[in-house]
């Protein structure tokens, strides 16, 4: 059996790339997925497995390419279900705008599969990178 940093480490993996199909086994089918600060973003998690991959999976057309580095993860001591990430960013737009960004991420296990991820971000980069490509209440 995997630890859940082991696992952590492999969803950032297969999140960089936008797979959203290589989630099945990882993720729980109670997934709730926020980003509280990212522009567009609903005040609510979304929650449920096939509804962030759909989500995931519209973001993630934006990128050609992205890249998590600097990434340390840790599981809390006294609660071994909860790790926390920080980690760095290095992409571009399939339009051609460069973006880097720094990330604080929560995650939460159950049984060896994640059930929770809460990402804060610095939002300037993310208008910058996405600016007129954002509608109002939407990511696109």
């Amino acid at each position: 059996m995997t630890s859940n940093t082991d696992a952590a480490g492999r969803w950032l993996d297969v999140l960089a790339t936008g797979a959203v199909r290589a989630w099945d086994g990882l993720v729980n089918a109670e997934f709730s997925m926020h980003a509280p600060l990212m522009p567009g973003e609903a005040e609510t998690p979304t929650i449920g497995l096939e509804a962030n991959r759909t989500r995931v999976e519209a973001i993630w057309q934006a990128w050609e390419t992205f890249e998590f580095t600097d990434v340390s993860i840790h599981a809390a001591a006294d609660d071994p279900d909860l790790v926390f990430v920080t980690a760095r960013s290095q992409a571009k737009t399939v339009w051609g705008a460069p973006y880097r960004n720094r990330y604080i991420i929560r995650l939460r296990f159950r049984d060896g599969e994640l059930l929770e991820h809460l990402e804060f971000m610095d939002p300037r980069p993310i208008l910058e990178a996405f600016d007129g490509h954002f509608q109002k209440g939407t990511r696109q």
